[in-house]
């Protein structure tokens, strides 16, 4: 009996002991900042890494034969993808794929892809055109924009089909895009596409 009040306050006293050095370990848990990550295509936020989109506000030149606003063949137009990282805080590799199978050959014709204000784009597939973004470049707050061209072929042989798209009311070009956004590793390199 005499000994059960020591005992009990040696037990107290490793109890609070061990809690002080749990509270100071708890007290020590270091914060990592993680990097920002946000991307908008064309003005829209990203969610996640990839956007999918149809292109239908094709830009197109002005031709004294057709009413303004309006296509048909022999009008030439254009439009743009603007890949802008506005609130990143890494380097970016940005791959951005056309689908060009509702296009008829005949009909349209892709002129050029290419990134506007004298930077170079590379083609890395078929229908996918790459290119990456420095973290200085991304502090200068820069936006990169790729531009395709593309014509409505103005050829007697087509009268037939290009009347099947013009009798459709309201009708319009849907050209399928997908952009992927990935960070972009020390020491990778774009690999030019060699074929068609």
């Amino acid at each position: 009996m005499v000994l059960a009040p020591f005992f009990f306050l040696v037990a107290i006293f490793f109890f609070a002991e061990a809690y002080s050095l749990f509270e100071s370990s708890r007290k020590n848990v270091s914060h990592i900042d993680i990097a920002k990550w946000q991307v908008k295509v064309n003005s829209q936020v990203l969610n996640g890494s990839v956007a999918s989109f149809n292109v239908d506000n094709v830009e197109w030149n002005n031709y004294e034969n057709v009413k303004e606003g309006k296509i048909a063949p022999g009008v030439s137009g254009h439009f743009d993808i603007e890949i802008n990282p506005n609130d990143t805080e890494t380097s970016i590799r940005y791959d951005v794929e056309f689908d060009f199978s509702n296009l008829d050959e005949s009909q349209f014709v892709i002129d050029k892809i290419e990134e506007i204000d004298n930077k170079e784009i590379v083609r890395t597939g078929k229908y996918t055109y790459s290119n990456i973004m420095s973290l200085d470049e991304i502090k200068n707050k820069e936006v990169n924009t790729i531009r395709v061209n593309l014509s409505w072929i103005n050829d007697e042989n087509n009268n037939e089909i290009d009347s099947l798209l013009g009798s459709v009311p309201n009708n319009t070009l849907n050209i399928p895009v997908k952009v992927t956004i990935t960070q972009h590793e020390d020491g990778e390199t774009l690999t030019e596409y060699i074929g068609e």
